[in-house]
């Protein structure tokens, strides 16, 4: 097994807040799916930004690296201690749930369409925007051309998957009788073939 060199220990040392940060914020938002460079980069980014706001903060830099002559050789030593490295993480932990509060809510979104930046959401796909803006009781068309009616539980991250799980549930028949479901509810999963799902008002 070869051995890890020294300069990608500390290259490691120095990304991991911003892997921490990616992860948790992969872990609270939806997102394309990444290339390993695409979660490099963002990791680099989110290191940037951690370093950045622990500097101004705390006020020197959390990583230091000493030198000292060692004959002919020169010893090279990364220098931290557990205060700021808690810090790093403390602060890797707040940008993450910023930017997933953010994401998931399409903070920053709303802010660039009013400024006209863009006319595009915080999120991945329009299958979240929907989902995340409306709720409640829906009538969903299967392919087949059957009809289910029930409160709107639970969705898929994706349109690819484009699975619901519906509580309250009942099949709608062609003279607009409903049979219930008998059970808390039911799962409508790819294969159902979802056509199209109707959000209804209270009441309807």
């Amino acid at each position: 097994m070869p051995d890890i060199g020294f300069e990608a220990l500390v290259v490691l040392l120095i990304l991991l807040p911003g892997f921490f940060a990616a992860s948790i914020v992969q872990g609270l938002c939806t997102r394309p799916k990444q290339t390993e460079f695409d979660k490099v980069i963002e990791a680099l980014l989110y290191s940037f930004v951690t370093y950045l706001a622990f500097t101004a903060i705390i006020g020197r830099v959390p990583v230091s690296m000493r030198v000292e002559p060692d004959g002919q050789a020169k010893l090279v030593s990364v220098q931290t201690r557990v205060g700021p490295l808690l810090w790093l993480g403390l602060i890797a932990l707040a940008i993450a749930l910023i930017v997933s509060i953010s994401t998931n809510n399409d903070l920053h979104g709303r802010v660039l369409r009013k400024l006209r930046f863009t006319q595009r959401t915080a999120r991945s796909s329009v299958w979240s925007d929907v989902f995340h803006y409306a709720s409640g009781y829906v009538q969903v068309e299967l392919v087949d051309g059957r009809n289910v009616l029930g409160w709107l539980r639970y969705y898929s991250d994706t349109p690819e998957e484009s699975s619901l799980y519906l509580e309250d549930a009942a099949w709608i028949r062609p003279d607009n009788t409903k049979v219930p479901v008998k059970g808390p509810g039911i799962l409508l999963t790819k294969e159902s073939g979802i056509r199209t799902i109707m959000f209804l008002a209270p009441g309807s």
